[in-house]
């Protein structure tokens, strides 16, 4: 599986997304003015998470749907259903990565 793939699976395909994270990288670089503030990562944040819930409804949706006999296509389903587990193991790693490096920076001595 490409690591990209799934990165852009989980915060979606659209530009937007793309434009905030480099304003945030923007901001962290000190590159735009100070006291401008954009709301950046807590968008890009629950941008990605809502996709994340949307891919696990759909995937839910297909199951109970398949369960009914309302679609008859096997194959859709196992991709929604493993698409949707990618999407959850990949943002389960993100944060562990991130409590990481929380912990780290809060275990520096200065």
């Amino acid at each position: 599986m490409n690591i990209n793939a799934l990165y852009t699976n989980l915060f979606g395909t659209n530009a937007a997304s793309l434009s905030e994270l480099s304003k945030i990288s923007e901001n962290i670089s000190g590159t735009e003015k100070a006291g401008t503030t954009t709301g950046g990562f807590e968008n890009v944040l629950g941008t990605a998470i809502e996709a994340l819930n949307n891919k696990q409804v759909a995937s839910n949706e297909a199951v109970q749907g398949l369960i009914m006999g309302d679609s008859g296509n096997l194959h859709d389903v196992m991709i929604q259903s493993t698409e949707a587990q990618l999407s959850l193991e990949l943002a389960v790693q993100i944060r562990n990565k991130s409590l990481e490096a929380f912990n780290e920076i809060k275990n520096m001595q200065f």
